[in-house]
């Protein structure tokens, strides 16, 4: 919790949690995780809203609360929440704008069969389905593809997520690459892909028990085939530790989704992204979102939640 919302970031001034307090006691609370957006010529400071809840026998905190937060920055992002959540959010000014796709590929059929929750008289049947899943595409780098560890300070600016026409990214830096591996709930490992020995990309790997989540992934193209090579380069190095049994992936633009699926990625569930405030920003374009754009990449339960 101290480093979630209270160690220094670059990119933010000041405490990141929330609260609202009646008689000393805490009665709502929210989080921001900063997030900035850039389009075109311009970078707009926002936040991806997380950790919000409120106590019912106050009714009104929460969403006063939140109003108070995103009042903060020209434009907030959410996604996922519990079903009353995305009841509420149309209703403080929250406004659909895309969806993400939750991908999964099955890495070691029989180490997950042996590590998950409550099985039941299905988990035969799943684990010869996941397996099937496994050996559907190779788990290797392509022909001339290779990734390999790099500090932050080591990748080019040239090659940190830019906007184009028709969507809209998430900045990255050296300085929040810097606050990310610091995280004590769970190791982060970032990379630089290579394609045929020039550094072209990069990608981060976020490691959970038996799960390895790819945190982060950026081309400087949008060419469809680097992708899906990029992709799978990113799911072997994540799937190479004996230990992992699952890697999982986001995307929220066409152009990830293709890749991950010819990648051999199964799409297991759906988010909706949500914006309040100055839409029009962002004209009009797809919205490029990756799990370090939230606590989505560090998050662990009492039990290991496989996709597949």
């Amino acid at each position: 919790m101290r480093w979630k919302y209270w160690a220094q970031r670059a990119d933010w001034t000041g405490p990141r949690s929330f609260t609202v307090r009646q008689d000393g006691a805490i009665v709502a609370h929210a989080a921001a995780w900063p997030v900035r957006l850039r389009v075109p010529g311009r970078i707009v400071p926002s936040v991806h809203v997380i950790d919000w809840a409120a106590d019912p026998a106050y009714p009104g905190a929460g969403l006063w609360l939140m109003r108070q937060l995103t009042a903060k920055v020209p434009l907030a992002i959410a996604t996922g929440g519990s079903a009353i959540t995305r009841r509420i959010l149309p209703t403080i000014g929250f406004h659909h704008h895309g969806e993400i796709g939750w991908f999964a590929k099955p890495v070691r059929p029989l180490g997950q069969a042996r590590t998950t929750p409550d099985p039941d008289w299905k988990l035969p049947a799943r684990v010869l389905r996941n397996a099937l899943w496994r050996f559907s595409t190779p788990l290797s780098p392509p022909r001339g593809w290779a990734a390999a560890p790099l500090a932050p300070e080591e990748i080019p600016d040239r090659l940190w997520p830019q906007p184009s026409e028709t969507t809209a990214v998430t900045a990255r830096d050296p300085d929040f690459y810097r606050y990310v591996i610091r995280a004590p709930s769970a190791r982060y490992a970032l990379f630089g892909l290579t394609r045929h020995g020039e550094l072209v990309g990069y990608f981060c790997i976020a490691f959970a028990r038996h799960v390895a989540r790819i945190a982060d992934l950026w081309l400087a193209t949008e060419a469809h085939e680097d992708w899906s090579a990029a992709c799978r380069t990113a799911a072997a190095i994540a799937a190479a530790p004996c230990d992992v049994y699952e890697v999982t992936a986001w995307a929220s633009t066409p152009l990830g989704t293709a890749a991950w699926r010819q990648a051999g990625f199964r799409l297991r569930d759906r988010t909706a992204v949500s914006i309040r405030g100055d839409r029009s920003l962002l004209g009009g374009r797809a919205l490029h979102v990756q799990m370090l754009d939230c606590d989505a990449s560090f998050l662990t339960g009492e039990t290991i939640d496989y996709l597949t």
